[in-house]
């Protein structure tokens, strides 16, 4: 396919055209409280209960009524019975506190009716073990943790559309919730086209003819399973159009939104259009896009599923991953379509679009550090299947088509991908 100038879509064209033609799948599932981190919450959840259900102690020490100790003073202690009763943790206390009693407690222990404050241990004197001395007035509310601090009965304490993280999933726990209500992660199937390909590192190093290492398959599957979706990576797909129809009829029944790499401009082997249009319409919607470096990737749509044509050289098929598959994996993980991982930095360099794509939606790679408090981003130039461009970069800038230049200290919105900007809780730079 040869496209021309005036033949390029918008990416934000390209992307309406594509969501007014699917259908996102948000199939839900309950999974196990303990296996919840990392998925989208279905619905609200409201708490059951307070939370912490009762009053708690903060101290080692002895739960009391304040005001029995509001005529204590060093030359006047007040004395209190120790109650035989126990505290335990975890099993809010029955017996109810009677007058002049005092009720030993342990830190995270349950209050007993009526009291309403905790003198610490190292502030009383024991006497004959069943009694204590209080030198001092203790204020109401003195070292307890109130019942419902943290949540009240019948709030709403997680939201619809949350991700959650450790902290939340033991939330969830606490409010014995076992099984949790999440939007299911979207698969996305990747098939790498091209004979010139091999998946076989070793067996390529052997033979006297190497064939490209398919390692754009690899890279995006890592982001998509970092990004919060499933990976099913198929095999290399020879320049068949048996072949290649038969795996993306497969790919339709086991994913939800599938991309194809490689194949997607001039030239005879490039048969990826004409195979996606040979399952019916709509088939492919828009091919060639003004975005730069990724022009002739391709969105297209079968059975409501959508299938992105990715360029074979690695910039540009990030490129387009990024702006239009990394909305779809969140779109149909209930999540909004925007990214919300950015930060701030100052640009180091100069920076000019290419002339001859000047009025394209840019993607820019950026090796963003940190200055004392202050986030520096400087630009990291490339040619399009410049693998050196990616291992210098950790972080984008989408930059608009009306764009054309960024100056030397210049603030602009950094995006993070995950796997690409960091993994685990290590900054890559």
């Amino acid at each position: 396919m040869i496209f021309k100038t005036d033949s390029y879509h918008s990416v934000d064209y390209a992307f309406t055209k594509l969501y007014q033609h699917i259908k996102p799948c948000l199939e839900t599932a309950l999974v196990p409280v303990f296996e919840s981190k990392g998925c989208v919450l279905k619905e609200d959840i409201t708490s059951n209960n307070n939370i912490p259900p009762y009053s708690s102690s903060h101290m080692d020490g002895f739960a009391l009524k304040s005001e029995d100790t509001i005529h204590a003073s060093e030359f006047n202690p007040i004395t209190l019975k120790i109650s035989n009763s126990k505290s335990i943790l975890g099993i809010p206390p029955t017996d109810v506190l009677r007058p002049g009693e005092s009720y030993r407690i342990q830190t995270g222990g349950y209050l007993p009716y009526p009291t309403d404050a905790v003198v610490p241990i190292e502030n009383v004197r024991i006497v004959n073990y069943d009694s204590i001395e209080i030198f001092s007035p203790t204020e109401k509310g003195s070292f307890v943790y109130p019942a419902g601090t943290d949540f009240k009965e019948r709030e709403k304490i997680l939201l619809k559309g949350q991700i959650l993280r450790a902290q939340e999933m033991a939330l969830l726990a606490f409010l014995n919730i076992s099984m949790v209500p999440i939007f299911r992660k979207p698969i996305i199937a990747i098939i790498p086209t091209g004979t010139e390909l091999t998946d076989d590192v070793e067996e390529n190093k052997k033979n006297k003819t190497q064939k490209i290492i398919n390692t754009n398959g690899p890279i995006l599957s890592c982001i998509i399973e970092e990004i919060g979706g499933i990976p099913l990576s198929f095999a290399v797909t020879p320049d068949k159009t048996d072949i290649l129809e038969k795996n993306i009829k497969m790919a339709l029944i086991k994913s939800d939104i599938v991309i194809t790499l490689g194949g997607s401009s001039v030239g005879e082997q490039d048969i990826v259009e004409t195979t996606i249009n040979s399952f019916g319409t709509p088939g492919v919607l828009v091919h060639g896009v003004k975005l730069d470096r990724g022009r002739v990737s391709g969105l297209g749509v079968i059975a409501g599923k959508p299938i992105i044509i990715l360029p074979g050289p690695i910039q540009g098929a990030l490129n387009a991953f990024i702006v239009f598959v990394r909305p779809l994996v969140r779109i149909f993980s209930g999540l909004t379509q925007k990214n919300d991982v950015k930060i701030v930095a100052t640009i180091t360099e100069n920076w000019q679009a290419r002339k001859k794509f000047f009025n394209f939606t840019k993607v820019l790679y950026v090796n963003v550090s940190r200055d004392e408090d202050k986030f520096l981003a400087k630009p990291i130039i490339g040619e399009t299947q410049s693998m050196s461009l990616l291992i210098k970069s950790n972080g984008y800038i989408i930059i608009p088509e009306k764009v054309t230049n960024i100056n030397t200290g210049e603030k602009i919105e950094v995006n993070l991908l995950p796997g690409f900007s960091y993994i685990k809780d290590s900054w890559i730079c």
